[in-house]
């Protein structure tokens, strides 16, 4: 669906949201999110019409965990590896991410959805962006740091943050970028005298990547709730602060 057409999510509230889910589905945590996601499409809450990975059955035993999960809960699974793509091409990635999208667009767009969500995939080129509201999961506040999860982690770490938090944004072609959804915080526990040496070794590394994925879950949840019943507009040049609600619900 155009993005001109998605205007309906905010008018036709008593229909439920119709949504593409989109991931590599190697980890844990992308694991939990579309189990989040499922629970929303089992109990009507909305519909995930379908779920892409950019991973094929026997690549990754995760991503074989993850494709099982979609196929056990009767969710149409469409597949194109980016692997094997750029093995085939044998170009950089660079060079292949337009086109490799434009094959990604054309086996998705016959699927009448309002919203993409972006549940642990980063490989989008403006093609797919410039199609699709995409909602995308950020490991940090809305005010950063920006990067991936192992490199927010680092720079919270070596900054002494007191707290961080999870936040949801609608995706530009710059990852990191675009307008903010909706928002939870969580406190950060330091421990000064542990050797910061190699800092994904430490326990403060894992506490704060165990908390990411766990508020992750929640914020995803709430959001798409909230979305679908008209409680969030995505339309507004405004976000939305789901602490409380996140926290009342681990």
């Amino acid at each position: 669906m155009s993005l001109q057409a998605t205007d309906h999510i905010l008018e036709e509230i008593n229909s439920a949201l119709n949504i593409g889910w989109l991931s590599t589905g190697n980890g844990s945590g992308s694991l939990g999110l579309l189990k989040e996601g499922i629970k929303l499409h089992n109990n009507k809450t909305l519909n995930i019409n379908f779920v892409f990975s950019n991973r094929e059955y026997g690549e990754k035993e995760g991503s074989d965990k993850y494709l099982d999960l979609v196929k056990k809960n009767k969710i149409e699974a469409i597949t194109l590896s980016s692997r094997r793509f750029k093995t085939e091409r044998g170009l950089p990635w660079k060079d292949l991410r337009v086109d490799y999208d434009k094959k990604v667009l054309n086996s998705i767009s016959k699927f009448n959805v309002d919203i993409l969500v972006a549940a642990g995939y980063m490989l989008f080129s403006p093609v797919i962006c410039n199609h699709f509201e995409i909602l995308n999961l950020h490991p940090a506040l809305p005010d950063g740091p920006n990067g991936t999860w192992k490199s927010v982690i680092k720079e919270l770490i070596e900054s002494k943050s007191r707290n961080s938090g999870i936040s949801i944004h609608l995706m530009t072609s710059d990852l990191d970028e675009g307008p903010n959804i909706s928002f939870c915080k969580f406190i950060i526990d330091h421990n000064n005298n542990q050797n910061l040496i190699e800092i994904e070794e430490t326990e403060i590394f894992s506490s704060i990547r165990e908390k990411q994925i766990m508020y992750e879950r929640v914020l995803l949840g709430k959001t798409l709730s909230k979305i679908s019943k008209g409680e969030i507009n995505i339309k507004k040049d405004s976000y939305v602060d789901l602490t409380k609600e996140v926290e009342q619900s681990l």
